[in-house]
């Protein structure tokens, strides 16, 4: 049966990698969802958190029963022997004289003790304060997995942002392209009819050669920017990627609304709230320092037997087995520990300070990095109008100019600088527009708002 439920977890495993490797089309959400869970930092994270896990249940176990097992098997090549002062109590020798000593043998040549000891922690500070820091360790390795996200959540989304941007820059260009390929084909016959001159024509294929290069160098940077993403989802290159997001108006004026100032929340930073863990692991540091100056009370008690042998042989004999046991208290207390102690306590009280010190700065870069971040998505957002408007009246100016020249009021001259200034505002329009979706992820991450 368990061989039944392994083959079914396992064909459960593959239909769901196979899944997730034949899924070529990906939101926003849906990339930044597949990249957290794959990205290989965020793994090396989450395996931290199973090691402070581990180390929490280690520290734990140091207040269980500690039980050992001993068994000495000793050949006393000369046994110790006890000094005894004749005629003093029983020990008197006729043989010998009033004050002479003598010596006799304590043990037999041959010895097996096999001894079951145990010791249980009654009251340790040392002990308890490190059980409670191996909790917050946990804390904070739990904060240093989402910090990792916050980071892969927004290289992704400007990596995505990118693709989208030059998506729409190259679907324009080759609107363009059909604009001037039929504005080129125009201007040849007008030549061939004698209604244009020759530099009319040649200005007109300029135009249409350098949109066709401003059409390979989008087309590249757009397969750069994809190979850009699918290393942040952790896709391999040869992996399809399609994007389902879209950038229309709608959108667009959802995504760049420009927030209010308002008071900064500090602990929406994932960056303060894991000094503030850190903090609290400090305190519970310096207790457990504290714990060397305490006395420790521990519970113990063993087992065992102690047989004696002149020959090996006879420690088969049962006559020859006496069973011991003990139980109580043990109390250590440090008396002197060359002032050790003391200067750890000293570290971790240090520790404190800078601790207090780094949340202090980390306020201050907080304050700035919100201010930054909402002038710089001000500022993308003005220009990101004032380029929309540029590339409005452009397409409106080249319209208008295109209808002028059909019927002879304006020269293909007129039309192909009109064309130029166009391509132009297209070009800055949507350089302006990848500064404010960026811009506004980075005032998402100053105030901790990326991922809620």
């Amino acid at each position: 049966m368990k061989h039944v439920y392994s083959t079914l977890a396992f064909i459960i495993v593959c239909l769901h990698a196979s899944a997730q490797s034949s899924k070529i089309s990906y939101s926003l959400k849906e990339a930044i969802d597949y990249a957290v869970v794959n990205n290989n930092t965020i793994k090396n994270k989450e395996l931290d958190k199973k090691i402070a896990v581990a180390q929490k249940g280690e520290q734990t176990a140091k207040g269980l029963p500690q039980i050992n097992g001993n068994v000495d098997l000793l050949h006393y090549q000369n046994n110790q022997k006890n000094i005894l002062e004749n005629g003093i109590g029983f020990t008197t020798r006729p043989d010998l004289g009033v004050g002479d000593v003598y010596a006799i043998q304590l043990g037999l040549k041959n010895q097996l003790l096999p001894t079951v000891s145990a010791s249980q922690v009654l009251f340790d500070p040392a002990y308890f304060a490190g059980l409670r820091a191996s909790k917050t360790y946990t804390q904070l390795a739990e904060k240093n997995i989402m910090m990792s996200k916050i980071d892969v959540a927004t290289a992704v989304t400007k990596a995505y942002y990118a693709v989208l941007v030059n998506e729409r820059q190259l679907a324009y260009i080759n609107v363009n392209l059909g604009r001037l390929d039929s504005a080129f084909k125009q201007t040849s016959a007008q030549y061939e009819n004698g209604l244009a001159r020759s530099i009319d024509v040649d200005r007109s294929e300029v135009s249409y050669n350098n949109l066709k290069e401003e059409k390979s160098r989008v087309f590249r940077l757009l397969k750069l920017s994809k190979s850009l993403l699918k290393y942040q989802m952790n896709l391999a290159p040869e992996d399809s990627l399609q994007l389902t997001d879209e950038l229309n108006e709608n959108m667009l004026s959802e995504l760049l609304q420009t927030p209010k100032q308002e008071k900064v929340t500090y602990s929406n930073r994932i960056e303060y709230s894991m000094l503030e863990t850190q903090a609290i692991l400090n305190k519970q540091d310096t207790k457990n320092a504290k714990g060397g100056f305490y006395p420790r009370l521990s519970a113990i008690g063993a087992i065992g037997y102690n047989p004696g042998a002149s020959q090996l042989s006879n420690l088969a004999q049962d006559s020859r087995w006496y069973a011991y046991s003990y139980v109580g208290l043990r109390l250590q207390v440090p008396i002197f520990n060359g002032f050790s102690v003391h200067y750890k306590t000293q570290q971790k009280k240090l520790q404190e300070e800078k601790t207090s010190n780094d949340k202090k700065q980390l306020e201050r870069r907080i304050d700035l990095e919100v201010d930054q971040s909402l002038v710089n998505l001000e500022n993308s957002m003005a220009s990101l109008n004032n380029q929309k408007r540029n590339l409005k009246l452009a397409e409106k100016s080249l319209t208008i100019l295109k209808a002028e020249n059909k019927e002879g009021l304006t020269t293909n001259l007129e039309v192909t600088v009109s064309e130029a200034e166009f391509k132009s505002a297209q070009t800055n329009y949507y350089n302006a527009l990848y500064d404010a979706l960026v811009s506004k992820a980075d005032y998402e991450k100053a105030t901790g708002n990326l991922l809620k």
